[in-house]
C-alpha cells in the first residue's frame, strides 16, 4: 500500500512537472511571437515612416526647382525656432540669417506638412550663400563650389542643397509650437547634420545597436544616427530649372531673346538672326545664319536653315550648302566648346571654325576626325543615328589652341542635321 501510495505521488509530480514544462514552452513561444510582432510592427512603423518622409522631401526638391526657375536664386532657410514658414531674409541676400535652419515652406509655396518628416519632426535645409544671391543658379557653372555629402563613404561634392530629417530620435530637430530637440552626441555624424555650411553632412545606413555588445546605443552615444538625407548637384539644379550647362536651341528660349519677339511660319524664323539669353554665365548669345532664315525641327527641339523651302526636316536641317554660327556677348571668350546635334541622315560630319572677333582662331576642326585606315577583317559599319536622339561632341576647341568668342559650324558631305544644344566652356571646365 506505502509502495503505490509513492508511486501515485511520484507520477502525479511528474505530470505537474510535465504541465510546467509545457506552459513555460507556451509561455516562450507566446512572448517570442509577441517580440517578433512587435519588431514587425516597428519595422514597417519606421519604413512607413522614412516612405512619407521621402515622398515629402521629393516635394520640396520640385518646389526648389520652381523657385530656381522663376527667381534665379534658392531660399534661404526658415527659422527653425519660428513656425513662419518663411525665408530669411525673404529676399536675395549675400549670407542667410539662420544657416541651420528648416525648410522655408510659405516661400516654396507649399503647405506646413510638407515641410515636417515622418515623424513630426521639421525637416532641415542646407544651402550654399553664393545660392541665394540674385540669380545665383542661372550664373553658376561646373567651377562653382557648393556643399559637400559624404554618401555611404562616397564623397559628393558641388551640391546645390541638403534636406536632412534627424529620423525616429530626432536628435537636433526642430519642433512646430515646441523647442528644438535635444542635440545629438558631440563628433559624430547626427552631429554634423545639424550644423551649418561649410560643414561635410552625412548619408549612410542607420547605427541603432552597439556591434560589439548588442547593446542599443544611448541617444547622445555619437555612433547613433538615424538621418534620412537628400541632395542634388548643382548641375542637376540648373538642368531641372531650365538653366542647364548646356544651352537647349528650344522654341521657347529662342522666340522671345533680348533680339525681340521671333515669329515663326511652321519651321521658319524669318529672320537671319536671333540674340537669346544663354541662361548661363557666357549671357546673351547670338546666332546668325549667311544663307537664309534659321529655321527649327518639327518638334521645336533644334535648329537649321531655311534657304527656301522650308515645308520638312529635310529642308530645314543644316547640310553642306548652309552655316550657323554662335557668338558670344561683348568682352566674353572661351577656350573650349561641346554641340549636341539631331542627325536625319545615318552618320554626322562638320567643320568648325573657331573665331576672335572676326579672325579665325587656329586651323578649322573636322568632326569627327577621319578614321584610321580599317583593319582586316573590316569593321562593321557605324550604326545609324537616329532622328531625336541626341549626339554629342564634347572638349572641342581651336587646333592650336587658343582664345575664342564665335564658332562656326557647316555639315559635311550628306550630313543633314539640327543643332540642339551648345556649350562653351572655360579652359578648367569639363565641357560635356
Amino acid at each position: 500500500m506505502q509502495t503505490d501510495r509513492l508511486f501515485k505521488l511520484s507520477t502525479r509530480r511528474k505530470f505537474a512537472g510535465g504541465a510546467a514544462l509545457a506552459m513555460i514552452a507556451t509561455l516562450l513561444v507566446v512572448a517570442a511571437t509577441t517580440l517578433a510582432i512587435r519588431m514587425t510592427r516597428q519595422v514597417e512603423d519606421r519604413t512607413e515612416r522614412v516612405s512619407k518622409t521621402q515622398a515629402r522631401m521629393e516635394r520640396i526638391r520640385a518646389a526648389l526647382h520652381a523657385h530656381a526657375a522663376s527667381q534665379g536664386r534658392l531660399p534661404c532657410p526658415a527659422n527653425g525656432a519660428q513656425d513662419t514658414g518663411l525665408a530669411v531674409p525673404v529676399a536675395a541676400a549675400v549670407m542667410c540669417t539662420h544657416r541651420d535652419g528648416t525648410v522655408p515652406w510659405v516661400s516654396l509655396g507649399l503647405q506646413a506638412e510638407d515641410a515636417l518628416d515622418g515623424w513630426g519632426h521639421k525637416i532641415s535645409y542646407r544651402v550654399p550663400d553664393s545660392f541665394v544671391q540674385v540669380d545665383s543658379v542661372k550664373s553658376s557653372n561646373s567651377s562653382t563650389a557648393g556643399l559637400k555629402v559624404k554618401d555611404y563613404l562616397v564623397d559628393r561634392y558641388k551640391l546645390a542643397w541638403v534636406l536632412i530629417s534627424h529620423g525616429a530620435s530626432g536628435l537636433g530637430a526642430w519642433r512646430v509650437f515646441l523647442p528644438q530637440m535635444a542635440l545629438p552626441g558631440a563628433g559624430g555624424n547626427e552631429w554634423d547634420n545639424t550644423q551649418a555650411a561649410p560643414v561635410e553632412f552625412f548619408r549612410r545606413g542607420e547605427a541603432l545597436v552597439d556591434p560589439a555588445t548588442g547593446v542599443e546605443y544611448a541617444l547622445n552615444n555619437a555612433a547613433h544616427f538615424d538621418d534620412v538625407l537628400l541632395y542634388e548637384s548643382i548641375e542637376d539644379l540648373k538642368n531641372r530649372s531650365g538653366f542647364d550647362l548646356n544651352t537647349r536651341m528650344t522654341t521657347r528660349r529662342l522666340d522671345s531673346g533680348p533680339g525681340g519677339k521671333v515669329t515663326y511660319t511652321g519651321r521658319n524664323a524669318n529672320t537671319a538672326s536671333i540674340t537669346f539669353d544663354s541662361s548661363t554665365e557666357w549671357g546673351d548669345i547670338t546666332v546668325s545664319s549667311p544663307g537664309g532664315n534659321i529655321s527649327r525641327n518639327a518638334y521645336g527641339t533644334g535648329i537649321g536653315v531655311c534657304s527656301g523651302a522650308c515645308n520638312d526636316d529635310a529642308t530645314a536641317a543644316l547640310d553642306a550648302s548652309k552655316k550657323l554660327a554662335f557668338k558670344l556677348d561683348v568682352g566674353k571668350t572661351a577656350q573650349k566648346f561641346s554641340i549636341g546635334i539631331l542627325s536625319i541622315e545615318p552618320t554626322v560630319e562638320f567643320l568648325l571654325t573657331f573665331k576672335n572677333g572676326g579672325i579665325p582662331v587656329g586651323s578649322s576642326v573636322r568632326v569627327p576626325l577621319p578614321p584610321p585606315p580599317p583593319a582586316l577583317p573590316d569593321p562593321p559599319p557605324p550604326k545609324p543615328v537616329e532622328l531625336g536622339k541626341l549626339v554629342k561632341f564634347d572638349y572641342l576647341q581651336p587646333n592650336p589652341p587658343g582664345s575664342f568668342n564665335e564658332v562656326e559650324i557647316q555639315p559635311l558631305g550628306t550630313s543633314r542635321f539640327f543643332i540642339a544644344s551648345i556649350r562653351f566652356c572655360t579652359a578648367a571646365e569639363n565641357c560635356n
